[in-house]
């Protein structure tokens, strides 16, 4: 009797210990679940503002080279003089943009004229309409906008290559350059946040545009295997009848094909459903692993993210692995309390011990939530720190309270880079840093956003002239200690904006944004605010 009612205690404590297990691994798997979810999509929204800021760029050289182009045809409005002022100008947007840029061209008074050497004759045997290229035909229907052409993959170049255009006020000029993409490119490689991540960059054809595999380059995203694989086919036989230099573009563009035919054949069938849902975390296979896949739409470009799963349990371990430890602690001194004293002690002693390696996870978190908010070159708050604390300053302001929101980019610092090279550029970074930290109040907040851009966020003040004299201070700075250290000097251009509470970061980072655009016109390091009504 006795025997039965121990075995049968026994029975209820060990199905009471699987019950709370199981509760506790369902909650703890919402919890998971909403976790990646909120992961997933914060790391979509930075790679897709990341986007906006390039293609910002590109717009904003756009313009600038657009106004330089009607100020010339307003002075000197034959065709042959603007067809040579084109040739002159391929040379110095060359300079401007480096890599970026690759080549001008424009329809004006009905004739077609560009920046490069190839002789007119050879566009006319071909039969080259301007009219009714896409670069032409999208600005038409763009009716005054900034368009840009459907990207494309220049295998003979190995980058993609897309089109800026504009048409003019008088309803037939357009202005037209190309851009290689490496912008973007630079940005996907940047982004990794988790260990075996891939990120793919597409547009609205379902081109890739950019990704951490530059293989994938180029790839459709939109045709089905089926129309993949005979094209890689056809290419492939293709390729037997050239030879030489011919041969071997082809050869690369085969590479690339079949590397991205094997990624899309690995997805299966998680590619389709990615592509139907976005904005929810989904479990799908790549291969013989387990990933999460996330879609983010954008207005004309559009990211999916594809992360392992054990990677994003490493990255969400304080939502699961903390509570689980917990309640099997909890759990394991429940039974301590019903058994004899000798195993109650040796409980105890198993709680303290785990309860010494929970406080070694929680330190070991909180050193890598730490480590996560700093920017590796310059000790600075990275974006993501910068903007969380941002808002949570904003959202923290009396109604009578403000402060000012300013944004920094560096005047010709890719030169500096093309000059002096990478190493040089990045000392000229890190003194920025230095030069920026130290003209501000420790109640102010500083931040490296990515490449040569910096943020600063001056609390307690809506004067705008105090925002422009710590960025004159800084430019003053700046250039003494350069000299003093016999690096390339550089200035900063700055916008800057009043926060009040309730205000959104977004909505502040653009208006900032937009007044630096305005003070970089010059690139010496000017100032500018916003104009909020």
């Amino acid at each position: 009797m006795q025997k039965n009612k121990k075995w049968y205690r026994r029975f209820c404590f060990t199905a009471f210990f699987l019950l709370i297990n199981v509760l506790a691994v369902l909650v703890l798997g919402k919890r998971e679940a909403l976790s990646v979810d909120a992961g997933m999509s914060e790391h979509a929204e930075a790679s897709m503002e990341g986007v906006e800021d390039v293609m910002g760029n590109y717009i904003h050289s756009f313009r600038l080279f657009a106004h330089m182009m009607a100020r010339e045809i307003e002075e000197h409005p034959d065709p042959d003089a603007i067809w040579d002022y084109l040739k002159e100008m391929d040379s110095r947007m060359l300079e401007i943009e480096g890599d970026t840029f690759d080549g001008l061209y424009m329809y004006y008074k009905g004739r077609y004229l560009y920046s490069w050497d190839t002789p007119y004759s050879e566009y006319e045997d071909t039969g080259y309409e301007a009219t009714s290229r896409p670069w032409y035909t999208d600005a038409v229907k763009g009716d005054g906008r900034i368009v840009f052409t459907p990207p494309y993959m220049s295998y003979a170049n190995h980058y993609i290559l897309s089109t800026i255009s504009q048409l003019q006020p008088d309803g037939e000029t357009v202005f037209a350059y190309d851009i290689r993409m490496g912008d973007i490119q630079e940005l996907v490689s940047s982004m990794k946040a988790y260990d075996g991540e891939q990120m793919l960059l597409f547009d609205n054809n379902g081109t890739v545009i950019g990704s951490m595999d530059e293989d994938y380059l180029g790839g459709n995203l939109y045709t089905s295997q089926a129309e993949a694989k005979s094209a890689l086919n056809a290419s492939m036989e293709a390729s037997l009848e050239l030879s030489g230099e011919q041969r071997e573009k082809m050869d690369e563009q085969i590479q690339s094909a079949s590397a991205f035919h094997a990624f899309r054949a690995s997805l299966n069938s998680g590619l389709p459903r990615l592509l139907e849902q976005e904005g929810t975390a989904l479990r799908v296979k790549l291969g013989n692993r387990d990933y999460y896949g996330y879609l983010r739409h954008g207005d004309m470009y559009h990211v999916i993210i594809l992360v392992p799963v054990l990677s994003m349990l490493k990255a969400t371990v304080q939502v699961w692995l903390v509570p689980f430890l917990l309640l099997e602690l909890l759990l394991i001194y429940g039974a301590g309390r019903v058994t004899k004293e000798q195993k109650n002690r040796e409980l105890r002693a198993a709680y303290v011990e785990l309860g010494q390696m929970q406080k070694r996870l929680e330190l070991a978190l909180t050193a890598a939530q730490r480590a996560a908010a700093v920017d590796d070159l310059t000790g600075l708050m990275n974006f993501k720190s910068f903007r969380e604390n941002v808002s949570k300053c904003v959202e923290a302001m009396e109604p009578d309270q403000s402060g000012i929101l300013i944004m920094l980019d560096g005047d010709h610092f890719k030169l500096i880079n093309d000059n002096y090279g990478h190493l040089v550029g990045d000392e000229v970074i890190k003194l920025s840093a230095q030069m920026i930290i130290g003209r501000i109040r420790t109640i102010d907040l500083a931040s490296r956003l990515h490449g040569d851009e910096f943020s600063i966020f001056v609390a307690n003040t809506n004067d705008y002239s105090v925002a422009a004299r710590i960025v004159e201070d800084i430019n003053h700075t700046l250039s003494g200690e350069a000299v003093r250290r016999n690096i390339p000097p550089i200035t900063l251009s700055a916008g800057a904006v009043i926060a009040h509470g309730g205000d959104s970061y977004a909505e502040l980072a653009k208006l900032a944004d937009a007044a630096l655009y305005r003070a970089k016109e010059t690139h010496d390091g000017g100032f500018a605010s916003a104009a909020v009504s």
